[in-house]
């Protein structure tokens, strides 16, 4: 499976563009190309099928309504509340690397988890305390967790890897840079590419003159 998401954070408004390419020998080939807008400044949320040229506007409650449980926007979740409960009966144990590597033009240091289960797994997260998260980006993830309850849809693009930093001393707003996880079943690799700060919003995340306007996606 290959993929990339795009974010851009204003102050009003949360703008998602995800695109993946899953391929399993001939058995299938799923190509996405879609996208969210959540606005706050109106109420609406917006979502795109930019492989179809298509998109739908919903209110809030209509959004919430309907649930995104189809795992539009990126690749099949398993269910987050089991997975953690689950995380929570087994011991993990966390290791922090003190040395400095660059990573994507980014300095990072490597924290190391190990979950002891019956699958061995382990999991390594680059972190930067040099870059952290925007302003921007934390005020709009209060306000998402918020719209929905306290836990943010995996589609929507922001579920990330927790790790306490508080209880290691390090910056609680610190940017992951790149996370590892580590199975029998494979392996799953994040990269973040760029982090930066623009006035004007891309390209990417505008919608086409040519799309076209539907009641629902």
């Amino acid at each position: 499976m290959e993929g990339s998401v795009n974010k851009f954070f204003a102050q009003d408004t949360y703008y998602l563009r995800s695109n993946f390419n899953i391929k399993v020998l001939r058995l299938f080939n799923i190509k996405r190309d879609d996208g969210y807008i959540i606005s706050f400044s109106d109420s609406t949320v917006t979502k795109i099928n930019h492989k179809k040229k298509r998109f739908a506007v919903y209110s809030f409650n209509e959004f919430l309504e309907e649930g995104i449980n189809d795992s539009q926007g990126g690749p099949p979740q398993e269910n987050m509340d089991e997975e953690n409960d689950s995380n929570n009966s087994e011991s993990v144990e966390i290791n922090i690397s003190d040395e400095i590597e660059i990573l994507n033009n980014f300095e990072t240091r490597k924290a190391e988890i190990v979950i002891n289960d019956d699958e061995e797994s382990s999991l390594f997260i680059w972190f930067s305390e040099t870059n952290l998260k925007s302003q921007t980006e934390l005020k709009m993830n209060e306000r998402l967790k918020q719209l929905f309850n306290g836990t943010i849809p995996p589609d929507l693009g922001l579920n990330a890897m927790d790790i306490p930093y508080d209880e290691y001393d390090i910056n609680i707003n610190a940017l992951t840079i790149k996370f590892q996880a580590l199975s029998e079943n494979g392996t799953f690799t994040y990269n973040l590419l760029e982090y930066l700060e623009q006035e004007k919003l891309p390209e990417i995340f505008k919608i086409s003159k040519n799309y076209k306007k539907v009641k629902k996606l």
